[in-house]
Formats: structure tokens, sequence, C-alpha cells
């Protein structure tokens, strides 16, 4: 159970660093919600049966802000993401089986540990294709696995929704949009990460504030979350 929690824990701190950086203000679409569907692989070594992982992760983002969420274990899991820029604060909450546990910091004092420890090396070969999905226009590129032609993965990235450095200090920094679809490949998993719907709506203000009732924690309780799936 302790690895299951893990991989959920590290699954949503690679989506929030993908997808949850700065929204600029003025952009077409600057308010809604993405949802991802998220399919596991399992690998030779995996000890987790994936019919229990969860498959969804739900982004909602307002101007500057944004929240990122994902449920596993029929919701008594629950993962929470707030990146607040007009406070400047980022905050984590865990909430397992009704233990609620906050981390808070500044966006500039904020430093979690490398997420990607577990992710093997890949190079990104960026593409002239342009093609249409979920109803944006999206980019094509190709990412190899250790330089591999035959280990290959597809990146559909969109600049018509408008975010600043959405893939910094991710192995996909060169790529300058917001992925739809892309790939995680684990040593124990390969996780397929598509957006299944986009929608522009009125998002309200509290859901970039961390609620009541959580235990605020120290960084190196979320280090040693961390550490349990390195």
């Amino acid at each position: 159970m302790r690895r299951y929690f893990s991989l959920v824990f590290f699954l949503l701190l690679i989506i929030v660093l993908i997808d949850c950086k700065r929204y600029k203000a003025n952009t077409p679409f600057g308010e809604g919600t993405i949802v991802y569907s998220l399919n596991f692989i399992s690998n030779q070594n995996s000890t987790i049966n994936t019919k229990i992982l969860p498959n969804r992760l739900t982004i909602k983002f307002r101007n500057n802000n944004t929240t990122s969420k994902i449920d596993g274990m029929s919701g008594n899991v629950n993962l929470i993401y707030i990146n607040n820029v007009d406070e400047q604060k980022c905050t984590i909450l865990v909430n397992l089986w009704n233990k609620k546990l906050c981390y808070q910091d500044s966006l500039s004092n904020l430093n979690i540990p490398n997420a990607y420890s577990g992710m093997q090396d890949i190079t990104i070969e960026k593409t002239n294709e342009v093609v249409r999905f979920k109803g944006f226009n999206c980019k094509k590129a190709i990412a190899h696995y250790n330089g591999s032609a035959k280990d290959q993965f597809e990146i559909l990235y969109t600049n018509d929704i408008t975010i600043a450095n959405p893939n910094a200090n991710t192995p996909f920094s060169t790529i300058d949009g917001v992925m739809l679809k892309f790939c995680v490949k684990l040593s124990k998993y390969t996780i397929d990460i598509s957006a299944e719907t986009i929608e522009q709506g009125n998002i309200p203000t509290e859901e970039f504030s961390a609620p009541s009732g959580y235990e605020r924690v120290s960084k190196r309780t979320i280090e040693d979350l961390i550490s349990l799936i390195q």
C-alpha cells in the first residue's frame, strides 16, 4: 500500500511540474478545466495491479492560478497541488484515509526533490507536423528513450493555451507549449497521458486556497514520500 501511495504521489508531481506553471493573464483560454486520462502499462518488475491505479487527473485554472487533483482507491487517496500566483504560494494537500496533510511554501522558495529520477533519459525531435487534437492546433514531436529509434513516443503540444515556460525543470523543457499527449516511462511502469476534455468555465477562487482541517507538515515529510519510490 505504501508503494501504491508513493507511485500516485510521484505521478502527481510529474504532472504538476509539466502542466501547472504560471498562466499568462491575457490568453484566449484563461479559465477552465483540463481532464487527462492516465493509462498505466505494467513492466516486468511491477508489483501493483494497474487496474487499481488512478485513471484521471483534473487540472483547474483561473488566470494565473492552477490546481491539480488526482484521486485513487475510490477517493480514499486524494492529492492536490495548488499554485496560487496571486498570493505567491504553493500548496500540496494529501488526504490518505482521512489523514490530511498540508505542505506550503512560497513560489520563490519551493524546491521539491526531482520527481524524474526514475524516468529514463529522452531526446526530443520536433517536427513540422501540425494536427488537431481535442479542438486545438497541436505541434508534434517524437521523444526517444536513450536515443533509441525503436523505443519512442509521440508528444502533442499546443500554443493555443498560453503558459509561460510550461515544461521548465523537466525532461520536456525543450517543448515550448502545453502538452496534451505524452508518455512517462519508469522502471516498473509506462504511463500514457492524454487530455480527454478541455473546457472553459468559471472556477471559484476558493479552489486555489488551502482548506481548513489539514495538518501542516515539513518539507522533509514531502521528501520522505518521494524517497519511497526512488
